[in-house]
């Protein structure tokens, strides 16, 4: 098994395939098996890198270093340890802000950034004025009752709770059963300690949106077009390297949920990226 020892903290990864660098980060609550579609599409041309980050998966389960300064210091020291000099990024939802702070630090190592549900990058407390209305509660509130729920039920609770209380509970579940049943059985796999980290990091994540436009190498967004908390590129008008791209039929797991419009929009974009 693949493991990388990077800023204290055992990170188990995969690399696929071989040419140019991606790499590909998931979200909060995610593994990297959410993007099992793009590595089997991509990795034919590119090297695919995918990693489950701190606290996630078959990585270690920290008792600390879950802000959003030290994650973008995981992604650094994982780079680091794989020799990767100037990868293209794809992040997702709670990713993003970790792939645009690494953008910004390091303007010259990296080769373009796929945002996929980027609306997090508004950062705490803001992101949670977008959720409003939409979801029952706040992502914190929301991941200590998982944490309640895995602690005392395990995961087959957390996966019946899903099923009996669905969009009202957690509207950005996809649509299509079987890709919400994958879903919500990829939340449940972790141990209870990871949601109290997850809102850890949510609380340290500032507001990024206004910086986007600092970053010079091309950039592209994807967002389903039924994602409650869609993305909003009016907030990059006029930022030449930028472009948004919507996903018919899809909420949040637009990558899941409709792989071949996903990764059609990534073939469009590698191509931009020298």
């Amino acid at each position: 098994m693949p493991i990388a020892n990077v800023n204290d903290c055992k990170f188990y990864y995969e690399v696929t395939g071989s040419g140019p660098d991606v790499i590909f980060i998931h979200g909060e609550d995610h593994a990297f098996e959410l993007f099992e579609h793009q590595i089997v599409y991509f990795s034919k041309r590119f090297r695919c890198i995918t990693y489950d980050r701190r606290g996630h998966g078959r990585t270690e389960l920290t008792p600390y270093g879950y802000s959003l300064h030290n994650q973008t210091l995981d992604l650094t020291g994982l780079l680091d340890h794989l020799q990767v000099s100037h990868p293209i990024i794809v992040a997702v939802a709670m990713a993003t802000p970790i792939a645009v702070s690494f953008a910004l630090a390091f303007p010259d190592r990296i080769a373009g950034l796929a945002l996929a549900s980027w609306y997090e990058l508004d950062g705490y407390p803001l992101m949670e004025l977008r959720r409003r209305n939409k979801h029952p509660t706040t992502f914190g509130k929301f991941h200590m009752m998982e944490f309640e729920v895995m602690r005392d039920r395990g995961s087959q609770g957390l996966i019946d709770l899903f099923r009996k209380q669905g969009d009202a509970l957690l509207p950005i579940l996809p649509a299509d059963p079987h890709v919400r049943e994958t879903v919500m059985r990829m939340i449940a796999s972790h141990p209870p300690e990871h949601f109290v980290k997850a809102a850890e990091f949510y609380t340290s994540m500032p507001n990024l949106v206004p910086r986007l436009k600092e970053i010079m190498c091309p950039l592209l967004g994807i967002c389903g077009a039924d994602d409650p908390s869609p993305d909003n590129p009016d907030l990059l008008a006029g930022a030449a390297n930028f472009e948004q791209v919507w996903i018919p039929g899809a909420r949040r797991f637009s990558m899941l949920e409709a792989p071949l419009a996903f990764n059609a929009a990534l073939d469009r974009f590698f191509a931009t990226c020298a």
